[in-house]
């Protein structure tokens, strides 16, 4: 037997288990040494992909808004933006016509503490700093329609810019594919209505790991309408540090860090487990983030098996979809039922009931959680533990069921299981 480890948010719980019959303890890979973040925010400033330098695409006085992501996201904000004011100032552009714009979609606002530490002093004492909010009509302005119909609502101080530059991480993300990129604007800056069509585009297959999805087009289709002049993405390994950073273009940058995303946060597997416990830390704000982590690990679960969810989820389902608890129990007919039905506000929390229904169709699924009650979790259609039941829980379950395999995933929200039945090198995952 040998002990195994996995987080609960910051919780340890350990495991005796029989090695033979975990069958993958999957990371996102470290890196050898650590990475100057500044330093290659330099670089990919000096070598835009896609686009000139930034430097000369401004003009003296001109009005800039910096789109920036929120506490849910890893992004090194407090390290890039310092170094992307300073060449914007090199360009003419002072720190009083530049705005900052927290991107933060339909999430809750960010606490006094956590702005802090996301952006820091050497940030928030030099700009102006708005937060979005995603359900004030005086804050947005209509601009027309995607080619697939999505109402193009945006946050006003987002469309009265001269020039839009958005900082993100790229990251395997379902619904959308990958993160970064385009993603910024919307859902970033978007209304909520917007933002929930967009998700509908997602609700019916597996996207995880994809480059071209649905979701993808309608970003990258919002963001050329809108405009979106410069993003600056960061890649980071499984401990937080940069391994690249790229500059420019918001198709043909994030497309190259997509690239490198897949060979840092790609996890080789040889074969898939009939349960796999798939840890959310280090992002446990909510289920609607935590729930990234069953898709990561539905690739690497058996159909017909099980997949435990490990995540405090502190702030619930959702504080800014309460909505989403009552519908997912809903089967699919219905969901599109309602979504297709008039005065649904909240499109996004019945495209978040699909995406469960996707895992529940092929997977028992199992909330281990504090922060949701369990009658809650079990209306939703999901099984209940209490992170102090899960060691006896899988001992009991595999002691039942001696042909059971198990597999661990950590910071599963960040990572991509890759199947290599054979083995397969590096290079493969490219």
């Amino acid at each position: 037997m040998r002990t195994f480890e996995i987080n609960y948010g910051e919780q340890t719980l350990r495991l005796r288990l029989d090695p033979e019959r975990v069958v993958f303890d999957l990371s996102p890979r470290g890196a050898s040494a650590g990475a100057n973040v500044e330093a290659q925010v330099h670089r990919a400033l000096r070598n835009p992909l896609g686009s000139p330098p930034l430097r000369e695409l401004l003009r003296p006085r001109q009005n800039v808004v910096l789109l920036g992501d929120d506490q849910t996201r890893l992004t090194p904000t407090d390290v890039i933006v310092p170094v992307l004011l300073d060449d914007i100032n090199a360009a003419g552009v002072s720190d009083e016509d530049v705005t900052l714009v927290i991107a933060t979609g339909t999430h809750r606002p960010l606490t006094g503490a956590e702005l802090d530490r996301k952006y820091g002093p050497r940030v928030l004492e030099r700009v102006r700093v708005v937060a979005h909010d995603c359900l004030d009509g005086d804050s947005l302005l209509h601009f027309g329609v995607t080619r697939r119909g999505t109402d193009i609502w945006v946050n006003r101080t987002v469309m009265k810019a001269d020039v839009r530059i958005g900082v993100g991480n790229i990251v395997p993300h379902h619904p959308t594919g990958w993160s970064g990129g385009a993603k910024i604007l919307l859902p970033g800056v978007a209304g909520r209505h917007t933002t929930g069509q967009m998700h509908l585009l997602g609700a019916s297959e597996q996207q995880l790991g994809k480059v071209e999805t649905p979701c993808r087009e309608e970003m990258e289709d919002f963001a050329r309408r809108v405009g979106l002049d410069y993003i600056v993405n960061t890649v980071l390994d499984g401990r937080g540090r940069a391994r690249r950073v790229v500059a420019g273009h918001f198709v043909t940058a994030h497309r190259q860090g997509v690239h490198t995303a897949r060979q840092v946060l790609g996890a080789p597997f040889r074969c898939q487990a009939h349960m796999v416990l798939a840890s959310a830390y280090p992002i446990d704000f909510d289920l609607f983030q935590a729930d990234k982590g069953l898709f990561s690990a539905a690739i690497a679960t058996r159909k017909g098996g099980e997949i435990l969810l490990l995540s405090p989820c502190h702030d619930g389902v959702s504080p800014t979809h309460p909505e989403a608890m009552g519908l997912a129990g809903l089967d699919d007919d219905a969901l599109w039922q309602l979504a297709r039905g008039p005065g649904r506000d909240d499109p996004l929390s019945i495209a978040e009931a699909l995406y469960f229904n996707t895992i529940k169709r092929s997977f028992r699924a199992t909330l281990v959680t504090e922060g949701i009650p369990q009658h809650v979790v079990q209306a939703m259609g999901f099984g209940y533990l209490a992170p102090e039941e899960v060691p006896a829980y899988v001992q009991d379950r595999m002691a039942s069921d001696p042909d059971l395999t198990l597999g661990i995933l950590h910071q599963s929200v960040d990572v991509l299981p890759v199947l290599q039945p054979d083995g397969g090198d590096d290079d493969s995952l490219v």
